[in-house]
C-alpha cells in the first residue's frame, strides 16, 4: 500500500507536461487500457525474469490503482475517466470461456466509460458481441461500423456518446479497424461494413463539437507505429491522398489528419508509448498501452476552468504513462479479486494439470524458423497426412519455457480455437502462398515439410528462389496435399487467394489445432524440438536454372 500512496501522490502533484501552474486549471484524470486479451487475470511477468517471474495483478491491482484515485478526486474536486480500445476477451481461458462476460462482467465493476470493439471482438461472432453490448453497464462506441443492408450506423454501437463530468461537456467516438474485415470469419461479420477511419472520425467529431463538447476523446483499435520518429518522419512524407489511398492506416495518420480530437487512444498492435505522442499540427495528444492486461496507461489532463480547452497534461510518474501492475506494488483490490478467483475456479478447471514436458525452450519466432513455429506446424502436417504445412506467425501467441507443461500453456499459444483443415492443390500454389508473405515488408509463415530459401533483396514475386518438398524441388504441376487453419482458408493475412477453393475440396478435420498439440505433447513427451534449416533468409541467393526452368520471372523481368 505504501507504493500506491506515492502514486498516488505524484498523481496529485501532476509533474508538468508544458510548465503551466496546474492549481489554476482543472484536472480531469484518464486511465486507459487496450488489448486485454482476458487479462483481468494475475499473470507471471516471464518477461522480466524467465526463472523467478514476478506476479502480475491484472484487473484486481488496476481496480486498487482506480479507486484510490477515485477518492483523491473525490476529495480534491477532480473527476476520472477509464477508457479502452478493443480486444477485451481473447486471450485467456476466463476470457475466451465465458465469451467475453466474465470481462464485460469486470469492466461494469469497474465502471467504464467507453470502449470500442477491437477485430478479436468478434472472433466469436457479431451475436456474440452484441450479448456482452447487451450486458455491458458502459457505451460502445465506433462511428465507422455499418449496417450494409441500410447504409445507417451499426444499431449496436455509437458513433459518438456525449457525458458532462464536473460541468465539462466530454464527448467519446472510436473507429474499429477495417482491417477486421480481412482477420475475421466473414460469417462473424456478415452485414457489416467497416469503412475509413478518417472519415468516419471527421464527421463524429463535427457533430459533436456542432453540439458544444469541449473535449473529445477518440478511442481507435489502431495502433501507433512503433517508432513515433520513424512513424512521423514517414507521414511527413505522405500526402493526405497517398495516406487515404492506403488499405491500412496507423493511428498517428488518423491524429494527423481528423481535425479537433483532444485525446487518442491506440490499440491492435501491443506497442505501449510510455510519453506520449503529441501530433505538431492538431495537438492531438496520442497514447497507448501494451496489451494482455500488464499494464494501466493514466495520464492527468489540466483544462482551462473557463473554456475547458486542453491547457496541459501530465504523467503519473516520471516521463511514463504506463504503469507495471506488479502485484507486490499495486496489492489488489479485494471484493475484485475475489470475483477474478470465482471465474478462475469456473473457467480454469482441469487446464492446470500437467500433460508433459519440454527439454528445449518453445520460442516463436516472426523471421521464420523457431521451436515453437517447428512444433506447431509438425503436428499441423501430421495430423492432416499432409505433405507441407503453414501457419501465420500473427496465431502463435505465447513462448513456453523449458519444464512442465499445461493444457493452459497450449491455450496460450493459441488460443483462438482454430480447426485444422487441409486440401490438395499444385505446386504454383505453394510458391505463390509464400512469395504472398514474404512480398514487401511481410516476414513469411510458420511452415512444415519444406526447406524454403528466400533472397528479399530480389523483387516481389521472385523471392522464393528455392523450395523442396520430401528432398525433390517443387514442381509446379504436382498435385500437393497442404495444411492449414480454417482461420487463413477463410483468405486472412493476405493469403486471399485460398478464398477462391471450393469449400467441398477442402477437408475440415473436426479438430482444433489447439487440441492435436496437446494430444502430439503427451504422445511424444518429454520435448527436444530442434532447428532443421526449413526457412533459410539468404540475401546473396539465386535461383538455379532448374528453378528457373519450373518457375520463370514474369517477361517484365527478365
Amino acid at each position: 500500500m505504501k507504493t500506491i500512496f506515492l502514486i498516488l501522490l505524484i498523481g496529485a502533484i501532476a509533474l508538468p507536461g508544458f510548465g503551466q501552474d496546474h492549481q489554476k486549471l482543472q484536472r480531469l484524470t484518464v486511465f486507459f487500457t487496450n488489448d486485454i486479451h482476458g487479462g483481468i487475470v494475475p499473470q507471471k511477468a516471464e518477461f522480466l525474469n524467465p526463472e523467478f517471474p514476478p506476479v502480475l495483478g491484472g484487473g484486481a491491482s488496476v481496480a486498487a490503482i482506480i479507486s484510490g484515485v477515485r477518492r483523491q478526486g473525490a476529495q480534491e474536486g477532480f473527476e476520472t475517466l477509464l477508457i479502452d480500445a478493443g480486444d477485451i476477451f481473447q486471450g485467456t481461458l476466463v476470457g475466451t470461456l465465458s465469451k467475453g462476460m466474465a470481462v464485460v462482467e469486470y469492466m461494469n465493476m469497474m465502471k467504464y466509460d467507453a470502449v470500442t470493439p477491437g477485430n478479436h471482438d468478434f472472433d466469436l461472432g457479431k451475436d456474440n458481441l452484441i450479448e456482452l453490448i447487451k450486458a455491458s453497464e458502459f457505451s460502445w462506441v465506433a462511428a465507422n461500423i455499418y449496417d450494409e443492408s441500410t447504409g445507417q450506423p451499426w444499431e449496436w454501437v455509437k458513433p459518438y456518446v456525449i457525458v458532462e463530468k464536473n460541468g465539462i461537456k466530454i464527448g467519446f467516438t472510436g473507429t474499429t479497424t477495417p482491417g477486421t474485415e480481412r482477420m475475421s470469419f466473414p460469417e462473424n461479420i456478415r452485414g457489416l461494413d467497416f469503412r475509413n477511419e478518417i472519415t468516419s472520425l471527421q464527421k463524429a467529431v463535427d457533430e459533436m463539437r456542432s453540439q458544444g463538447v469541449e473535449l473529445i476523446v477518440a478511442l481507435v483499435h489502431t495502433g501507433l507505429p512503433y517508432d513515433p520518429r520513424e512513424g512521423y518522419a514517414q507521414l511527413r512524407k505522405d500526402t493526405y491522398e497517398g495516406v487515404m489511398a492506403k488499405s491500412a492506416l496507423n493511428a498517428m495518420e488518423i491524429a494527423h489528419y481528423v481535425k479537433g480530437i483532444d485525446l487518442l487512444l491506440g490499440g491492435h498492435l501491443h506497442k505501449g508509448y510510455r510519453e506520449p505522442w503529441e501530433d505538431p499540427v492538431n495537438h492531438t495528444i496520442c497514447v497507448q498501452n501494451y496489451g494482455n492486461g500488464g499494464n494501466l496507461g493514466w495520464i492527468n489532463l489540466f483544462l482551462d476552468p473557463v473554456d475547458h480547452t486542453l491547457a496541459d497534461f501530465s504523467y503519473p510518474a516520471d516521463r511514463n504513462t504506463l504503469l507495471l501492475l506488479q502485484q507486490d506494488e499495486f496489492w489488489p483490490d479485494d471484493q475484485v479479486l475475489k470475483f477474478i478467483k470465482k471465474q478462475q475456479a469456473v473457467y480454469e478447471k482441469g487446464f492446470k494439470d500437467i500433460i508433459g514436458e519440454t527439454r528445449t525452450s518453445l520460442t516463436r519466432s516472426s523471421l521464420g524458423e523457431s521451436p515453437m513455429n517447428n512444433l506447431i506446424t509438425d503436428v499441423l502436417r501430421e495430423r492432416a497426412g499432409a505433405d507441407f504445412s503453414f501457419m501465420n506467425y500473427g496465431g502463435i501467441r505465447a513462448d513456453l519455457k523449458v519444464g512442465p507443461l499445461t493444457r493452459e500453456d497450449i491455450f496460450r499459444v493459441l488460443p483462438f480455437g482454430n480447426e485444422i483443415v487441409s486440401f490438395e492443390a499444385p505446386g504454383r500454389l505453394i510458391k505463390e502462398i509464400l512469395e504472398r508473405k514474404v512480398a514487401g515488408g511481410r516476414r513469411g509463415l510458420a511452415i512444415s515439410g519444406a526447406k524454403v530459401v528466400i533472397n528479399k533483396s530480389l523483387p516481389d514475386g521472385q523471392r522464393v528462389v528455392s523450395v523442396e518438398i520430401n528432398g525433390a524441388l517443387l514442381d509446379p504441376q504436382r498435385i500437393y496435399r497442404l495444411a492449414t487453419s480454417d482461420y487463413l482458408m477463410e483468405g486472412n493475412s493476405g493469403l486471399s487467394m485460398l478464398r477462391e477453393i471450393p469449400r467441398e475440396e477442402v477437408a475440415f478435420h473436426g479438430l482444433l489445432l489447439r487440441e492435436a498439440v496437446i494430444e502430439y505433447i503427451r504422445e511424444h513427451s518429454p520435448l527436444k524440438i530442434k532447428l532443421d534449416g526449413r526457412w533459410k533468409l539468404d540475401d546473396s541467393a539465386r535461383p538455379s536454372a532448374e528453378w528457373l526452368e519450373k518457375f520463370p520471372p514474369p517477361r517484365a523481368a527478365r
